[in-house]
């Protein structure tokens, strides 16, 4: 027992140090999941500050998805030989591989990647001497409608597949306690540069006068920019404080569902959506309207998610005003609204 306990502060000292580098010493991170839409920017970060990043991408073909510069291995999530040969000499995971769609893969699909993934890169980890793990959850954990304030105490109930995949994950990387210095990131939904095909179906039907709020419009959404994560991925690795802990991350704000329509609105030049249609019904002509069980979900829920402690802890503070961003994503939106207009008038 003493040696297990040594053992154990051995590895929690091994954690502090990887997650606490000067940033001038060498530092090499494996990404799973690289070739997505947050691995592929989370790379270029690391590169740009002189880290050696390792990249597992489960597909030669992804290749090319990926910033000049980069290590790549070629392995599933669950192949457990491939993983160890990356995690090898690894200061850092980050876990990112992760099937977010529910919609178009089977509920055992996504508990085999997203849940026994974990484990088996968790395995190859340890296995590797890596001292740090970075894990992006979702507040998906905590289901998708809850009328109380969610902070990182509160219960987990998860009321999808994905929700419960994340949850499963979790707690795979809690049994593994003082072995990897572990932070979980519970993420909101994330918007902003590679995250546009959502927000640009809404944009559309505003355009077109065809969108309707559904139910009250009174339901809180929550969000976060792709550049706040990346900068909470990159304090997570970097404090001493977030070893063994979990934290919430969006914007700190929460958006009800009729102040995000007319904003968009406003920023279209569009009248403001008035009309509104019962949940039930909108999940019946979902399909036809392009909007996918994903997407549903998302417009649907309803949370308030505290940051506190993301604030208080590693200094974590949102830089990407809302206002801002959606006149961006506006911006480019009708970039190409006007582009596919000009051509179909000319076709």
């Amino acid at each position: 027992m003493i040696m297990a306990s040594k053992k154990i502060k051995n590895k929690e000292k091994k954690a502090i140090r990887a997650g606490h580098r000067n940033s001038t010493e060498s530092s090499t991170v494996l990404i799973t999941g690289a070739s997505g839409r947050l691995g592929r920017r989370l790379c270029s970060a690391m590169l740009a500050d002189g880290i050696t990043v390792r990249c597992l991408i489960n597909q030669h073909n992804q290749m090319n998805m990926l910033p000049a510069g980069v290590v790549p291995y070629i392995g599933d999530i669950t192949d457990r030989d491939a993983l160890k040969k990356a995690c090898e000499g690894a200061d850092t995971v980050y876990h990112l591989a992760a099937i977010v769609s529910q919609h178009s893969h089977s509920p055992k699909e996504i508990v085999r990647v997203n849940a026994h993934g974990t484990a088996a890169i968790l395995e190859a980890s340890e296995f590797g001497g890596v001292g740090r793990f970075v894990f992006p959850s979702s507040v998906d954990v905590y289901g998708r409608v809850r009328k109380e304030v969610l902070t990182e105490e509160s219960a987990l109930h998860p009321t999808d597949m994905y929700g419960h995949s994340k949850m499963l994950a979790e707690q795979q990387i809690m049994k593994f306690g003082g072995r990897i210095g572990y932070t979980i990131l519970r993420m909101a939904t994330m918007y902003g540069p590679g995250f546009e095909g959502s927000f640009f179906k809404v944009f559309k039907m505003i355009k077109k006068g065809s969108l309707y709020i559904i139910g009250d419009g009174s339901n809180n959404l929550s969000l976060v920019h792709i550049k706040d994560v990346i900068n909470a991925m990159i304090l997570a690795k970097n404090s001493r404080i977030s070893a063994y802990r979990v934290y919430n991350l969006s914007d700190g704000r929460a958006y009800t569902q009729l102040q995000l329509v007319d904003m968009a609105a406003k920023k279209l030049d569009a009248p403001v959506p008035s009309k509104h249609i019962n949940p039930a019904i909108a999940r019946m002509f979902s399909k036809a309207a392009g909007v996918d069980p994903d997407e549903l979900r998302f417009i649907t829920s309803n949370r308030v998610i505290d940051i506190s402690r993301i604030r208080k802890e590693l200094g974590f503070v949102p830089k990407i005003n809302i206002n801002v961003a959606t006149k961006e994503l506006v911006d480019e939106f009708l970039r190409g609204y006007k582009d596919r207009k000009s051509f179909e008038n000319n076709d």
